[in-house]
């Protein structure tokens, strides 16, 4: 088995998705599935399961960055692959995206025009995954 591929997290999604008490976005589950936890540039950080601490708004919290910005679904309706992201900002303020959070990572290390770019920070991509091979 190369190291690559030990590293790659084996997540129940069916007890996770129970936890939470819903299906999650399928891109999500493949971000998830192919990276585990793990950054983007060291900026952006994907979590393994998303959290739930803003529930009183409706958001469910499947990553964040060194800003302290969050990025959210707004869970609304039966299909999670619907969902809209939100933008959770540092000052509390809540920006929405019409798109799935595969989409949302593409652009955001991408598009030198989108609100949230990392290219102005970074001219290069690199990831960090933060599990050890067992």
């Amino acid at each position: 088995m190369d190291a690559a591929r030990a590293q790659r997290p084996n997540v129940d999604w069916t007890e996770a998705e129970s936890r939470l008490g819903t299906a999650l976005p399928s891109d999500y589950k493949r971000m998830v599935e192919t990276f585990g936890e793990s950054a983007f540039d060291g900026y952006l950080h994907l979590n393994q399961e998303p959290w739930t601490d803003l529930t009183e708004d409706g958001l469910l919290i499947w990553a964040g960055t060194e800003h302290e910005d969050l990025y959210c679904w707004k869970a609304d309706g039966d299909d999670p692959d619907g969902w809209p992201i939100v933008v959770r900002s540092f000052d509390n303020k809540n920006l929405p995206f019409n798109c799935q959070a595969a989409e949302f990572v593409c652009r955001i290390l991408i598009d030198p025009h989108h609100p949230f770019t990392m290219t102005r920070y970074f001219d290069t991509h690199w990831f960090m995954n933060y599990r050890t091979s067992d």
